[in-house]
């Protein structure tokens, strides 16, 4: 256990001391907020409020949805920087050392996956305090107790399964060129994928489909949802009528496939599933690797 711990500690200090790995981690992020600013931001208050008219609470909802948007996408590219340190390991060949030295190769790979939980889970809590300062200025509030709870819960699990996934693509990669493709490619379709650029509800309804099979859009809905809430709550009230419904499905507050609709529930379960699913793959390459 101890050398677990010592093999983790040093994966996150390796990777919190590479000023560029962070920035790129935090890239797609950066280019997202500017995007938000210069005029996403405002196509998209534009549009609420052609459904809702200007009413109180406004600009709290389009920020947090924004927010939470930009918190979705950090529990994915975050995880998959901290994940370059096993490619540069390869590469240099410092994995080799490890392999010659007294630590099981399942420990030494375990180690880089629980740093890349630990780094993710630490910058996606950095984002969350950030993001609630800018919805704050907008006018809205705090996350009540069971709220943020709940988001805890949701970050960690979207962390976890990501990170997973991309570990497992990860131990296919022996260069960082290819890892840095990896991680440019991921950057540039995430916003995407995440329906952040362009909303969900305004794409047609087979590219719709296909987005929300997708774990990310499970995801980045889930977290919304209660991201979301209290400013939802603020903007319509107990008014569930059509403006509502066209509110719910625009924003890509709700997962559709083909005329079926997701519940919370099975989207949480895909997410888990997904990440066990290329867990038991890692372990499953792991064994089969040569020393």
């Amino acid at each position: 256990m101890n050398t677990l711990f010592q093999l983790v500690k040093r994966n996150t200090l390796l990777y919190l001391r590479d000023k560029s790995s962070v920035f790129f981690s935090f890239l797609s992020v950066i280019i997202i907020i500017v995007m938000y600013v210069l005029f996403i931001g405002r196509l998209q208050r534009n549009g609420v409020m052609s459904a809702t008219g200007d009413v109180e609470g406004l600009d709290w909802l389009i920020s947090s949805w924004i927010m939470a948007g930009i918190l979705t996408v950090t529990t994915v590219t975050v995880p998959l920087g901290a994940l370059g340190t096993m490619i540069a390991d390869r590469e240099t060949k410092k994995i080799s050392d490890f392999y010659t030295a007294p630590i099981d190769r399942k420990i030494l790979t375990l180690s880089y996956l629980i740093s890349s939980w630990i780094i993710g889970f630490m910058m996606v809590l950095v984002n969350l305090f950030v993001g609630q300062l800018y919805v704050l200025s907008q006018g809205g509030e705090f996350f009540e107790f069971m709220q943020f709870v709940k988001i805890l819960g949701l970050i960690f699990v979207s962390i976890m399964s990501f990170s997973t996934f991309f570990f497992y693509i990860s131990l296919y990669m022996k260069s960082q060129n290819a890892f840095g493709l990896l991680s440019t490619l991921v950057g540039t379709f995430i916003g995407f994928l995440g329906g952040i650029y362009v909303q969900i509800g305004l794409m047609p309804k087979i590219v719709q489909s296909f987005m929300n099979m997708l774990p990310t859009a499970h995801s980045v809905v889930l977290i919304r949802r209660v991201y979301m809430d209290t400013a939802i709550e603020k903007v319509f009230g107990t008014y569930t009528g059509p403006e509502y419904v066209e509110f719910m499905n625009d924003m890509g507050l709700n997962a559709t496939v083909f005329d079926y609709q997701f519940s919370s529930f099975e989207m949480f379960l895909s997410l888990l599933l997904f990440g066990v699913l290329f867990y038991v793959l890692s372990v499953f390459k792991i064994n089969k690797m040569k020393l």
